[in-house]
């Protein structure tokens, strides 16, 4: 990247930062701001009754966003520091953004990122599981995994352990690259569970969080992720999950919203490893049941 190149995208990141983290613009309230002056620039440039045009905004914050230019010396600064800890930004307005994140109604205005981002001209499927994973549930998402990174595809999924975890750690056993995309900011990561896991998906994938470092993770956390796990995904795959793995119906329900397409995996020895409430659950929000590794092939044939 020349030097040119990269003084342009750190002014983006500045100018997205200032909005998003120093004028608490939402991502659906970005979306909002894009439709109505299309461009940047025109945020920048809009006077305070310009921003009143937009349903939800008085003139407070209309106030306040016309003021975000004060911020960018503060959010300049914040970028080159995180960049000194090897915490890159990757904004909405950049070519390597994840373009399937475009699918959903309020993408991610930026994203924190170590290591890499995913890859736009390469396939990728999610999967996801039980926190509280069981041998079998592990021993199924490692051959899956395994599976599909055979066929090249890049692997997505939480780090909040059981299949989650099992998913990252057979990918780079078996060579290829997954994505970790954190609930919480990269200074509140589970340090006993999660650290280990993300330091080995950042060799040869990345670390992803829609979250300012020092942000904890709340009751919105979980299904703020959840979005962006499937946003980023051609795919979903649930190996294992009970009644009580309530954010693995949240991100099937998130699926369904999307249209996105969504696969159960069925252990050939020992059936579904779900109870018939979460199975019931699955296949209501359109989840495929697909029974047998013969049939990983038709997960890969079915990503556009």
């Amino acid at each position: 990247m020349t030097e040119e190149i990269e003084q342009t995208k750190k002014t983006i990141s500045s100018r997205v930062l200032a909005l998003s983290y120093f004028c608490n613009v939402s991502p659906r309230l970005f979306e909002a701001l894009l439709g109505q002056f299309k461009t940047l620039d025109a945020i920048y440039a809009a006077e305070p009754e310009e921003f009143l045009q937009i349903e939800g905004i008085d003139e407070e914050r209309a106030e306040e966003l016309s003021r975000a230019v004060d911020h960018l010396d503060a959010a300049t600064v914040t970028v080159q520091a995180l960049s000194e800890r090897d915490i890159g930004i990757v904004t909405r307005f950049d070519d390597n953004y994840c373009r399937l994140l475009f699918e959903l109604n309020n993408p991610p205005s930026l994203l924190y990122c170590r290591g890499r981002i995913i890859a736009n001209d390469q396939k990728s499927i999610a999967v996801v599981g039980s926190r509280t994973a069981s041998s079998e549930g592990i021993e199924l998402t490692s051959r899956l995994v395994k599976e599909l990174v055979a066929n090249k595809i890049q692997i997505v999924s939480s780090l909040i352990g059981g299949v989650d975890a099992t998913a990252h750690l057979a990918a780079k056993s078996a060579g290829g690259k997954s994505f970790g995309v954190l609930n919480c900011g990269f200074d509140q990561i589970d340090r006993a569970e999660s650290v280990p896991v993300a330091i080995d998906i950042a060799q040869s994938g990345g670390v992803i969080s829609e979250y300012a470092p020092e942000i904890e993770t709340d009751e919105n956390s979980d299904r703020e992720t959840n979005r962006i796990i499937v946003g980023m995904a051609q795919a979903v795959v649930v190996t294992e999950a009970y009644a009580d793995s309530n954010r693995i119906l949240d991100l099937l329900l998130a699926c369904r919203d999307i249209g996105k397409i969504t696969f159960f995996m069925v252990n050939p020895e020992h059936g579904a490893l779900a109870d018939e409430t979460s199975l019931t659950q699955a296949v209501s929000c359109g989840a495929i049941p697909i029974e047998g590794f013969d049939h990983v092939g038709d997960i890969v044939k079915s990503l556009i």
